[in-house]
Formats: structure tokens, C-alpha cells, sequence
């Protein structure tokens, strides 16, 4: 089988679930190729030339992000099954219906959805997850990704409900799509913290971020995707991001490096903890439940 991946990822997130699915196909001898949507460069392949598409992509206030929808939306009419892969940083039901308005449009122009699956990966907003989560997180991703695989390859395929109650969360939020070009304008530079290496102008996603010169920079509200890529990566976290300043954050999470530090503990979310991260416990004890399921052996054990 030929399997063309197409994703969003704006930290990289999404990338990394790409990656880990991609790496299941291709150990039960089918051929992946992958495609990032980046800066509204056009997809370089026929979809009438693969067998079996997945769109991946990070949740963004319920949503996808628009540049993406718009993206998918805009493929050409095919008879092709697809899956979805999404990833957040909260294992909640409100991100459900993330999907269903993209579905619901692909679907009238002969697409169907077979799979669908919602990925834990760390926040790039609002908090810094610890380590340790970090951690319990980026190694469940490969073993849920090819349990993921094996339940589309058996028949056996993972989907997800849209509740009414979601759908309507999602089309309501959808208002965070005019949020980037608010936003955009009050976005900042600090300059005595700038070493002005533009790779904030270089791996922006929507191609949103202009350098000027003489330590000025320019973000084309039309095109900022507000995925926080800019803020994370600044290796001075020299940008102020506008109205989202307060809930950014700042450096990428090392994750080989804490994959390999055996001084960082991984049980992180446990049976009997307290406080927020208690909510998680259904998310992890339904991840073992199908490695169980699977045979996959428990990346904690």
C-alpha cells in the first residue's frame, strides 16, 4: 500500500506523531510519503496516486488551524480513504469535533473517513510541562502510533464520536481563527535581546514574519498561523507575542535528551496522584488497555 501523509506542525509536535506513524507503515512494508504544509507551498503529488491518505495537525482552539482546513479543503475531489492524527496537550472530549467540520467537507468531495486518533504531546502554550510528562509522553507516541496502524491495517480502526455538544464548542471557538490577524500587529521585537539570526523568519510555517533590517521585523497578520512556533524557538525569547504573551513558551523540550536521561522518572501521570494531572489517568489507562490489546509492550515497563 502507498500512504501520502500530510500535516500541519507548527513546534513540531505534530512532526514528531507524523514521524512515529509513518516509521508503523513503513515496518509492515508499506511505502509513506510525507508532505508539510509550509508557508501555502502546494502539495507536489496526485492523491489519485496513493492508496490511503492521513491529514495530521495540531488542535488550535478546537479547530484546525485555517490555513490548513483551507489547505485540505482545497484537494482535489477523489474517492480516497483518509485518517486523521491531531495532537493537543490535553487528553479532554472538547477536542473531539475538532475535525468535523474538515470532515464533513472532504466527505462531499468523495473522501472517507476510516480513523481518526487524538495524541498527548506536551503544551507549547499557557504552561511548561515538566519533564517527566514530557517524557511519559514522547514515549507512548511510537507505541500508540502503531497500534494506531495495526487497527487500520486489521479492520479494527480507532475513530472518535462528534457529540452535538462538541461540534457546537467547535463551530463557536472557530472564532479563534481571526485571533493571528489581531494579533499580528501587536507582536514585538525586543531589540537589545535579538541577535537577529531570522530563524524566526525561516521556520515560521506561514512564511508570516518579515525582517526589515536594522533589527526590525514585520508579521503579515494574514498569513501568522498563531501555532507559537516564532516565541518557542527564539533562542534570546526575544518576541513578545502580542495578546498571548503571558502564555507562551519559551525553548523546545529536549525530548532525545530526556528520552535518554534515565534520571528523569516517565511515571509521571499515576494511579492515586492528585491535582490537575489526575485527569490524565483515563487517557493513559485507555493507551495501555489497547498496547495490551496489541501485544505492544508498555514503553514503561
Amino acid at each position: 500500500m502507498k500512504v501520502l501523509l500530510i500535516y500541519f506542525s507548527g513546534t513540531g509536535h505534530t512532526a514528531r506523531c507524523a514521524e512515529a506513524i509513518s516509521a508503523s507503515f513503513k515496518a509492515h512494508g508499506h511505502e509513506v510519503v510525507s508532505f508539510r504544509y509550509m508557508k501555502g507551498e502546494p502539495l507536489p503529488y496526485g492523491v489519485n496516486d496513493f492508496d490511503l491518505l492521513g491529514f495530521g495537525y495540531p488542535i488550535h482552539a478546537f479547530n484546525l488551524p485555517e490555513a490548513f482546513h483551507r489547505f485540505l479543503c482545497a484537494l482535489p475531489a477523489a474517492a480516497k480513504d483518509f485518517f486523521v492524527f491531531k495532537v493537543s496537550g490535553e487528553p479532554f472530549h472538547f477536542n473531539d469535533s475538532s475535525s468535523y467540520h474538515m470532515v464533513r467537507k472532504m466527505r462531499k468531495k468523495g473522501y472517507r473517513l476510516i480513523a481518526e486518533k487524538h495524541f498527548l504531546m506536551p503544551y507549547n502554550i499557557m504552561f511548561r510541562y515538566r519533564d517527566g510528562l514530557a517524557k511519559q509522553m514522547a514515549l507512548y507516541l511510537p507505541a500508540l502510533s502503531e497500534a494506531f496502524v495495526q487497527g487500520i491495517l486489521n479492520d479494527k480502526p480507532e475513530t472518535i464520536p462528534y457529540h452535538w455538544y462538541h461540534k457546537v464548542l467547535s463551530f463557536l471557538l472557530r472564532i479563534e481563527w481571526i485571533a493571528p490577524k489581531v494579533n499580528a500587529p501587536l507582536v514585538r521585537f525586543n531589540k537589545k535581546k535579538c541577535i537577529q539570526c531570522q530563524k524566526c523568519v525561516r521556520d515560521c510555517p506561514g512564511g508570516a514574519i518579515e525582517f526589515l533590517g536594522d533589527g526590525k521585523f514585520k508579521v503579515r497578520a494574514g498569513k501568522c498561523t498563531m501555532c507559537m512556533r516564532c516565541t518557542m524557538e527564539c533562542p534570546k525569547d526575544a518576541i513578545s507575542f502580542g495578546i498571548m504573551n503571558p502564555w507562551k513558551v519559551n525553548g523546545s523540550y529536549p525530548f532525545e535528551k530526556l528520552l535518554n536521561d534515565p534520571e528523569v522518572d516517565a511515571h509521571f501521570v499515576h494511579e492515586g496522584m492528585k491535582g490537575y494531572f489526575k485527569n490524565f489517568l483515563p487517557y493513559f489507562r485507555r493507551a495501555d488497555a489497547l498496547l495490551k490489546e496489541y501485544g505492544i509492550p508498555n514503553p514503561l515497563d
